[in-house]
């Protein structure tokens, strides 16, 4: 490279690498209006349960975290679920928001087919997996047609209960078409009959085919809880921290649902 290029790139390139950035920054973003780890475990057969998700970025820092944390709206999402089979469950969900200007929406639907294999006890480990399908709104999501491939890994032992989710998703509409990387996953421990506290991961890798440096994915950790007050009662409540420069910030999260 002759000098006067060597010159002409060491002024640009310092601004490609930010364009870069901000390109990937707007491609890339957990799902705040479901953030939930799946289990192999499903709705009991003939039975329905309804959850709400409610989920709300509280800071954000930085002006790549700020590129993709929603800071102050409030994501509301309400989720039907039917036990068709004794291991396998179908799902709606109707998600809505407040936007940061204060508007109340309907951000879009999706739909999914949850399951669990069956098992026994000589199994180290539990298998099943989530096909979601979303169709959302363009004001909500980017990528708002997107099929998603959840394979489930999940294994206990002495009151531990470790879960991984390896999702892999499809956009078919909107910017970015390629197969995405989120891995998620959880540690729980049954400290009380009625108390599993636990840590909770949700990471956003973006394109598998190009992945980028670390600090511009996402990975936040969540210190939970999770109460077995009720038989019938699902209550999960967490606060997520980021850990990248694309996910410096906090967010809270909860689950309630009741199953019928």
């Amino acid at each position: 490279m002759t000098p006067i290029w060597s010159r002409v790139w060491a002024r640009i390139a310092p601004l490609v690498a930010l364009l870069l950035l901000l390109d990937a920054a707007r491609a890339r973003a957990i799902d705040f209006y479901e953030i939930q780890i799946y289990t192999v475990d499903t709705v009991l057969l003939d039975h329905l349960e309804l959850e709400l998700h409610s989920n709300s970025v509280t800071t954000a820092t930085g002006q790549l975290a700020h590129e993709n944390l929603p800071v102050y709206q409030i994501h509301e999402t309400l989720e039907a679920t039917y036990g068709i089979t004794p291991h396998i469950e179908v799902g709606q969900y109707f998600a809505t928001g407040k936007l940061g200007d204060g508007s109340y929406e309907y951000a879009g639907s999706r739909s999914k087919v949850h399951f669990g294999l069956p098992f026994s006890d000589d199994w180290p480990i539990r298998l099943g997996g989530n096909v979601e399908l979303d169709y959302m709104r363009y004001q909500a999501e980017d990528n708002p047609l997107t099929l998603e491939l959840r394979p489930i890994l999940e294994t206990d032992y002495r009151g531990l209960s470790l879960v991984a989710n390896l999702a892999f998703e499809k956009p078919f509409e909107g910017p970015n078409h390629d197969m995405q990387f989120a891995p998620s996953g959880m540690i729980t421990y049954q400290l009380l009959r009625w108390l599993d506290p636990g840590v909770e991961y949700y990471g956003d890798m973006s394109q598998i085919t190009h992945l980028p440096a670390v600090e511009a994915q996402q990975h936040f950790i969540v210190p939970a809880l999770n109460f077995d007050l009720l038989p019938r009662l699902e209550l999960n409540l967490g606060v997520g921290f980021g850990l990248t420069r694309a996910s410096n910030g906090t967010f809270i999260k909860s689950i309630v649902g009741w199953q019928f």
